[in-house]
């Protein structure tokens, strides 16, 4: 921090240009926090790929750290339930060798934040296809969730920015309807339209939303010792 003003480090897992717009993120922010990121470079969600992404984690921790950020945030779920529970920890882990800077993920922020709520079973509305559904389920799953119902668009990686804002919005009340005693929609991915559905799907269900934009934002601030109330995303940056 410098004169008040906060640096977050994202470590984003695709290339620059995918994903939330730094203008999306920026509404998300108090106006005294700004962002600085740093791309690994996933092309697609196959092993290969977020093997060398994953790989490259330190060299990108050092870019930031070199940016003078308060602190560092790995986004993307693929990346980090491919190695399975406990997985974030062990990223976090490699970058604080890098830094001292304190650093989580995305995904360390998103299973925080579902807890915060008190949520214990969820429903998880996702873009990915079968195979990165399943190790999202069994990773929320060894977090201590009960997964109620899975709505999935079962779309390629190329795809996920052109979806419409609406598919998230009716796969998560088609979520609930199969699991009508879930107590939170948990909608990974950065990369698909989500963020304008969280207000709108709070409001007419009564259960709150996590998503990986908000939560990997919040969780950041969080870290940072900034815990201004943000409105319009939802109970989790409105009153934790």
């Amino acid at each position: 921090m410098k004169d008040g003003k906060y640096v977050l480090g994202m470590m984003k897992p695709s290339t620059e240009g995918r994903g939330s717009s730094r203008e999306e993120m920026k509404q998300m922010l108090p106006p005294n926090v700004s962002i600085t990121s740093a791309a690994l470079g996933i092309n697609d969600l196959v092993a290969g790929q977020l093997t060398a992404a994953l790989s490259r984690i330190e060299e990108v921790a050092a870019e930031l750290a070199a940016q003078d950020v308060d602190v560092i945030t790995m986004g993307g779920t693929p990346p980090v339930v491919f190695g399975g529970y406990g997985f974030d920890h062990k990223i976090i882990e490699r970058i604080n060798k890098v830094t001292p800077i304190p650093a989580t993920t995305s995904q360390t922020s998103s299973v925080q934040a579902i807890k915060l709520l008190g949520a214990k079973k969820i429903v998880v509305v996702t873009p990915f296809q079968d195979y990165v559904n399943a190790m999202v389920v069994k990773f929320m799953e060894d977090s201590g969730f009960a997964v109620g119902s899975l709505q999935a668009a079962n779309a390629p990686f190329e795809e996920f920015p052109k979806m419409p804002l609406s598919l998230s919005y009716e796969l998560s009340l088609k979520a609930l309807k199969a699991a009508p005693d879930a107590q939170c929609f948990y909608i990974p991915c950065a990369a698909w339209p989500v963020s304008a559905n969280i207000e709108r799907l709070e409001q007419e269900t009564g259960i709150p939303v996590v998503t990986s934009t908000q939560s990997g934002l919040w969780g950041a601030l969080r870290l940072a010792g900034v815990k201004t109330p943000i409105y319009g995303y939802g109970r989790l940056f409105r009153d934790f």
